[in-house]
């Protein structure tokens, strides 16, 4: 472990945070950049520069209206180069952005992920993301985020389990994308992701999302930083009907057991759903009490009928309540675990940066 930072060590850090400061801001001046950073003149004037010629930002020059001088330029993100893509990996199919450093899309694709077992899961997901580069090219896009449903191994880039596919273990995803498209890849829980695309998590709120669909995942922030630890937030398996519901792992009372009927084939069953409202809202109470939440979203294709079941869930959790108000979303939004895949994809290519 370095214990101490050399200078070219600082040179990336503050590049990555002059790269940082501009995405955020969309257009900004250079004495702007030096007034948040706390760089030099001098310094921030280099790094500026750096990126101007690698091709990072771009400058405009603004005349002086009715005047002959010039103001200082505004400096913005190049659009036209340094791109990722995000990349969902869903149990009922496949979606990818591909987007540059600010976050603008410029191309979106869909596909279905119909398989019976991991060779045709993995075929899936490499002719998917073929399509990508077949567009792009692996020197245009220097960064890919995949969401992903199931149990990961987000630092050692492996799959551990995908819903529906039995013999999809320990999967080193990261790993067979990485020699098949010579492009840096970033694996992340489909949650995780979801909640990233979402504003509200960096005010300092804490914050829970479930993603519920034919299971469920959940992610947490608390004061703006995502929780992570492989498999400590896997919800979908807790008992919340001691004897209840046969669960497909084998247990009576799952979770699980009590979503996954809810949508068969494309259609509601009005039934299922009025059975999972109570052990649903059991799971959020608790959640919110171990939590101290502020804020809950519940996003998902379930989310598509939440109109079957808001008033109901909303009503249990009142009923639960210890007094602490917490704000419940309900998010219809199938597209932002895509959006967060992107948007993790770009921040590592922003904080590797490398000039």
């Amino acid at each position: 472990m370095k214990k101490y930072i050399g200078l070219q060590d600082m040179s990336h850090v503050n590049c990555s945070s002059v790269l940082r400061v501009i995405q955020a801001h969309g257009e900004i001046s250079r004495k702007q950049i030096s007034d948040i950073t706390g760089l030099s003149w001098g310094g921030m004037t280099k790094i500026v520069n750096k990126l101007l010629e690698k091709e990072y930002i771009t400058e405009e020059k603004c005349e002086v209206p009715g005047g002959t001088g010039r103001i200082p330029g505004m400096l913005s993100i190049r659009r036209d180069r340094h791109l990722v893509a995000g990349v969902d990996v869903n149990r009922t199919g496949l979606s990818a952005y591909v987007t540059d450093l600010s976050g603008d899309i410029k191309r979106q694709y869909f596909g279905e992920n119909l398989f019976r077992d991991k060779e045709e899961l993995l075929d899936n997901i490499l002719r998917f993301i073929q399509r990508i580069f077949q567009d792009f090219g692996d020197e245009e896009i220097v960064a890919a985020g995949i969401a992903m449903q199931g149990g990961i191994h987000g630092e050692n880039g492996v799959s551990v389990n995908f819903p529906g596919c039995g013999d999809w273990r320990d999967v080193p995803l990261i790993e067979i994308l990485k020699e098949r498209f010579h492009t840096e890849f970033y694996l992340e829980h489909d949650p995780d992701c979801m909640l990233c695309s979402e504003t509200v998590w960096a005010d300092g709120a804490h914050v829970i999302l479930f993603r519920i669909d034919r299971s469920i995942g959940m992610a947490v922030s608390l004061n703006g930083t995502i929780f992570r630890g492989n498999g400590i937030l896997e919800v979908a398996h807790s008992i919340v009907v001691p004897g209840g519901k046969r669960c497909r792992c084998g247990l009576d009372g799952c979770l699980e057991a009590y979503i996954e009927p809810c949508v068969r084939e494309g259609q509601i069953n009005g039934k299922a759903v009025e059975e999972m409202i109570r052990p649903l809202a059991v799971t959020i109470h608790n959640m919110i009490c171990l939590f101290h939440a502020d804020i809950v979203i519940l996003a998902g294709d379930l989310m598509k009928y939440a109109s079957l079941f808001e008033e109901k869930l909303l009503w249990e959790l009142r009923r639960m309540g210890n007094g602490k108000k917490t704000e419940i979303r309900f998010q219809d939004d199938t597209k932002s675990a895509v959006r967060g895949a992107a948007l993790i994809a770009a921040r590592h290519a922003v904080d590797s940066l490398r000039l």
